[in-house]
């Protein structure tokens, strides 16, 4: 299959269905939570509900796909994902919201874990990571557009039509989808479900050191940008009282730094490989974790200094999460749906876990949001160091 122009935006629009899920809807947390009955901190709970079934969704999807092929998985997933888009429109309450969105990550998981294998199945290291680069530098237009969207709706219509964009984005990709991108998966080399041996495959992903190593430090990193999009709304627009109109704005600045990252690595990583500007990504990013945690103790900075630092975290994961995913890919190429499973399972587990624990510890200042960043930049690069930097030294020595 050629990675054309018009295959790269369906594979970066199928892969953004969860950011657009997630971003579009931040804008109207507040307002929904009004207009439900309920608190801004059950409303944020939708999310990392969403997050929780996204990631475990994935374990059980993941070798799905091995056995049903790339497309019947992700043809699913699209169709679950837009009954539950339609079911959001039409909730009476939160407790109804919280489910239709665990059904809606459901679909979600069957794409967005289908996509990474898909991938695979074409490429090896660094071109795979290339090719996701550019997959997910369209798929970071979903964070980038969508509270920039999601703030205009708010501001000029009901809160529900947020959810008849997102079904209306559904069957856009779903189209394209149909259209553009073939089956990647001969039959010849499905696997068998076979229950016994799925378990045994997750085994030999979670005891393979430096693949574990790859995959923690995306995961930590990942985390910490879940962090931030959990927490930003109300640091941002009520702790430093941005107005919504404008939430959309300085937050798609953030995912624009992320994209301009990721575009640099698209350019230089056939010269340069994955594994040095993965490197480069982890040492920024724990300079901004340091700064973080400084800002956590400096009691309540300038708007500019939080947003600045936050901005320099986020930037960094357009190195650290393709080119960490990359190196985790790179060992299992007979199990591309399985280890995408994993990875998202890991990834998205690390980032709903994380962000229950930041809106449990709600104390009304900038700090859970500043020292859950900050921590987690600097476990993934203590992760790296430990896990995954030995085994390139060691892969190093056997080449020599």
């Amino acid at each position: 299959m050629a990675i054309t122009p018009s295959v790269l935006f369906t594979l970066g629009l199928l892969a953004g269905l969860t950011p657009f899920a997630i971003d579009l809807y931040l804008p109207s947390i507040p307002t929904i939570a009004r207009d439900l009955g309920a608190s801004v901190e059950m409303a944020q709970l939708s999310l990392t509900v969403y997050l929780g079934v996204f990631a475990v969704g994935q374990l059980f999807l993941g070798p799905v796909s091995d056995v049903l092929g790339r497309r019947r998985t992700i043809q699913g997933g699209l169709a679950v994902f837009f009954l539950a888009s339609l079911a959001c429109v039409a909730v009476p309450s939160m407790e109804w919201m919280l489910a239709a969105r665990a059904v809606q990550a459901a679909g979600g998981a069957a794409v967005a874990v289908t996509v990474p294998a898909l991938v695979r199945d074409l490429f090896d290291k660094d071109e795979y990571a290339r090719v996701m680069g550019l997959v997910m530098i369209v798929m970071a237009m979903a964070p980038l557009v969508a509270p920039m969207l999601g703030s205009a709706i708010v501001a000029t219509a009901h809160w529900r039509w947020v959810f008849v964009a997102l079904a209306a984005i559904t069957t856009a990709a779903a189209v394209l989808f149909q259209a553009r991108v073939p089956e990647t998966l001969a039959a010849a080399r499905r696997q068998r479900f076979d229950l016994g041996q799925i378990s045994r495959n997750y085994l030999r992903l979670l005891t393979h050191a430096a693949g574990l190593g790859y995959m923690l430090t995306g995961g930590l990193a990942f985390a910490g940008m879940m962090t931030f999009i959990v927490s930003s709304p109300y640091v941002y627009m009520e702790l430093y009282h941005v107005p919504a109109r404008y939430y959309g704005f300085l937050f798609s600045l953030h995912i624009l730094a992320a994209v301009l990252a990721g575009f640099v690595n698209t350019r230089i990583v056939r010269r340069l490989g994955a594994e040095r500007l993965l490197r480069i990504g982890l040492g920024v990013q724990a300079t901004a974790a340091l700064l973080l945690l400084g800002l956590a103790l400096g009691g309540e900075p300038p708007l500019w200094v939080v947003a600045g630092a936050s901005m320099l975290f986020i930037g960094t994961n357009g190195l650290v999460l393709g080119n960490s995913l990359a190196g985790f890919m790179a060992y299992f190429p007979q199990l591309a749906g399985t280890a995408s499973a994993f990875a998202g399972t890991l990834r998205f587990g690390l980032g709903a876990l994380i962000g229950t624990v930041v809106s449990l510890v709600h104390d009304g200042t900038a700090a859970p949001m500043q020292v859950a960043m900050g921590l987690c930049g600097l476990l993934a690069v203590t992760v790296y160091l430990l896990l995954c930097l030995p085994a390139q030294r060691r892969q190093a020595r056997a080449g020599a």
